[in-house]
């Protein structure tokens, strides 16, 4: 894995007058060569806030709000890396993380410059530790979050992380390296219901690729689990040079944690941390006269409920707020109630929109503002796409499914395209009851691709070829492959 000819580093003055080393596109071992694909998959769930349950009426979407009360994490942070690769920001980045996260309560392990058996060593530690946590009388009581900030990549289709100390773009790499899944997710144990969180804080690209585009796989998060990369699919990370500084993501994530107002479902946040990220690198190369395409966080889910994190302090602070509220007349708390959950239990994009919109005129500044604009923003997006997709509005009207179907139809209208995914699944299989539907199948994958979900416009090509549909197939391969998805060897026949 030498170095590519092609790679070009990018320097310049950031707005505060510390140097930047930003790697562009085509980069694979500079400054800032980071991880692929992949998260810990480690249980994260809550104590359930039955107050909190929305079940109206039958029909309605059941959206379950969990709370963690014993939390856990797992942090490491790689900045040693041979021939000019070190990753100046990464301890920063950790004690940041750290930090913030002891603000909410978590109890903290953290590491820094671990080499491939210091790793091995402490995920091992970790798992151990949280294998022995019992839950108490709720289910999905404890939470653990991962994070690693370092050198990684993909090649054949896996990923890995690299140790501190070696070269990622060596020969000797590939076989230094841990596996993500096989020596990382495979060490935590799966609770359900539940989520577990993975901040991966590494680029996308693949080190062996030296022309063209790269190819990457978009995965499908394991049940219960919450991935959020520093970027896109082929895009790298960006980082400053100088060690007084967080990496654009990290730093993002890490002020939105810090603002948060214990309201806000952890989903939501890392949607506001992502713009921010966007909005931060972009400022950075303005300013730079830079022209490298800018940095975009994404997630993927496979969630059940909404899950909110806070501490004791907020949820006193919450309360004292609604009680001064409440006396001094300010505030109409059952209007906004009844507001609010008019808008948690809406089916259509286009209505949805239209609730997002008088809320935030009547109840500007509310403790709903964040959800409120998220959601606007996926409903913007879910109604865009099922346009696009020449779907019409009773592909959310389904008068059936179980509660994992109706929680999956509320986020799909919200711009989740894994939510989309996992629908067009059920009426493939018959779960979460819905019956078997073909048809449902194809649009709800039609939908969740135009969401940018590239397994899902793989599979609707998969299904258009079986139907001598060939044009159609041939559109959505095409679209997967813009998308991020590399097709398995098995189809490599195919010209993959």
């Amino acid at each position: 894995m030498s170095s590519s000819t092609s790679d070009e580093l990018h320097s310049s003055v950031g707005a505060d007058g510390t140097a930047l080393h930003l790697t562009g596109a085509a980069v694979h071992d500079h400054q800032r060569r980071r991880l692929l694909l992949g998260g810990v998959g480690l249980s994260i769930g809550g104590a359930l806030l039955p107050k909190n349950v929305l079940a109206q009426k039958s029909g309605d979407p059941v959206i379950d709000a969990y709370v963690p009360r014993e939390k856990y994490a797992l942090l490491i942070g790689n900045r040693d890396y041979p021939n000019r690769k070190d990753i100046a920001p990464a301890h920063k980045n950790v004690n940041d993380v750290k930090d913030v996260l002891e603000y909410y309560e978590f109890k903290v392990k953290d590491y820094r410059d671990l080499d491939g058996p210091g790793m091995t060593k402490a995920l091992a530690e970790f798992s151990t530790m949280i294998r022995t946590v019992k839950e108490g009388a709720l289910p999905g009581g404890v939470a653990v979050v991962f994070y690693f900030c370092g050198h990684g990549f993909q090649t054949a289709g896996r990923n890995y992380l690299v140790p501190a100390r070696v070269d990622p773009s060596s020969e000797q790499a590939l076989g230094q390296s841990l596996k993500l899944n096989e020596d990382v997710l495979a060490a935590f144990p799966q609770h359900y219901p539940g989520i577990s969180i993975a901040l991966i804080d590494a680029c996308r690209t693949d080190p062996v690729i030296r022309k063209g585009v790269d190819d990457f796989n978009q995965i499908a998060a394991p049940e219960g689990m919450l991935v959020f990369f520093a970027t896109r699919a082929g895009r790298p990370a960006l980082a400053p040079i100088s060690p007084d500084r967080n990496t654009f993501f990290t730093g993002a994530l890490v002020d939105v944690l810090r603002d948060a107002n214990g309201v806000t479902p952890i989903d939501d946040l890392f949607q506001i941390a992502a713009n921010e990220c966007q909005a931060r690198v972009k400022a950075e190369f303005d300013k730079a006269k830079l022209t490298i395409p800018p940095q975009f966080p994404e997630s993927t889910t496979n969630l059940r409920g909404r899950f909110l994190i806070r501490n004791r302090q907020l949820e006193l602070n919450r309360s004292k707020r609604r009680q001064q509220s409440v006396a001094s007349g300010a505030v109409d708390f059952n209007k906004l109630e009844e507001r609010w959950r008019a808008i948690e239990t809406t089916l259509r994009p286009n209505r949805l929109i239209r609730l997002c919109e008088d809320f935030a005129r009547d109840f500007p500044g509310s403790e709903y503002d964040q959800q409120v604009k998220v959601s606007l923003a996926g409903a913007r997006q879910a109604l865009e796409s099922q346009r696009s997709a020449g779907l019409s509005g009773d592909l959310f009207d389904e008068v059936a499914g179980d509660k994992d179907y109706r929680d999956d139809l509320s986020k799909a209208l919200r711009g989740d395209k894994d939510a989309a995914h996992r629908i067009a699944m059920d009426y493939r299989t018959g779960k979460s009851g819905v019956s078997v539907n073909l048809r449902r199948t194809e649009q709800w994958l039609r939908f969740s691709a135009e969401l940018g979900n590239g397994i899902a416009s793989f599979e609707l090509s998969e299904i258009y070829n079986q139907l001598g549909q060939v044009g159609d197939a041939a559109r959505f391969e095409k679209k997967a492959l813009d998308l991020g998805y590399r097709p398995p060897p098995r189809l490599a026949t195919r010209g993959y």
